[in-house]
């Protein structure tokens, strides 16, 4: 019983939505200074490069971690804004073109494509940004120049096999245990097992290769 005065209970969507923009406005609020870091950093790259070369490793490692924070702070607000819902009905394909053309007018930063299919899978509406993220996290982690990779084929009866890789990466291992990290928890973690999928990484440091392996169920 609720004692006399007490405010009214909330309901468990009321609170989830109220943390939800909490961790919204905090990831926005966070993105200035890290904003300005990078410029400084980006400033000092260009400045040092001739003077003093055996500083720019640091610069770049500076931005390097700038844009990791800034792919935690993303997953942070993908992970407080997601709700899992009942499948929908996704082109793997159609999915991956759109992160293409995105990459390509953002950044101007190339995604290689290998669509064997259509690779039609049933998982919740947020796919496309699943995808468009950990496709941004392998960027980040791999430590390579692009293009990066990806491919859509059928996997075993019922699933399809979307991957995500690449060669020439300086620490495959280190980038394997940080990727593998990502899918486990965080957003991705949480819409793999929503829509009752898996991942499997893969690294072959004397090859310098790295691949990311999703499997979603197939639509019907």
């Amino acid at each position: 019983m609720q004692p006399a005065g007490a405010a009214p209970l909330r309901d468990r969507e009321t609170e989830l939505t109220e943390a939800a923009e909490l961790i919204c406005h905090l990831t926005h609020e966070l993105r200035q200074p890290l904003s300005g870091i990078e410029a400084a950093a980006y400033y000092l790259d260009m400045v040092v490069s001739e003077a003093r070369p055996d500083l720019i490793p640091h610069c770049r490692r500076l931005r390097a971690m700038v844009q990791h924070a800034n792919w935690l702070l993303d997953d942070a607000a993908l992970c407080a804004l997601f709700q899992p819902s009942a499948g929908t009905a996704h082109s793997m394909a159609a999915v991956f073109e759109d992160v293409s053309r995105r990459m390509l007018a953002e950044d101007e930063a190339v995604l290689d494509l290998h669509l064997e299919c259509e690779g039609r899978v049933a998982a919740p509406e947020m796919l496309p940004r699943l995808a468009g993220h950990l496709v941004a996290f392998f960027r980040d982690v791999a430590g390579c120049h692009d293009p990066i990779h990806a491919g859509v084929q059928q996997g075993e009866p019922g699933w399809i096999a979307s991957r995500i890789w690449a060669a020439g990466c300086e620490d495959a291992r280190d980038a394997a245990r940080m990727l593998k990290a990502a899918c486990e928890c965080g957003f991705a973690g949480r819409f793999l097992a929503a829509a009752r999928g898996g991942f499997e990484v893969q690294a072959e440091e004397s090859a310098q290769r790295l691949a990311l392996t999703l499997r979603l169920p197939a639509a019907e």
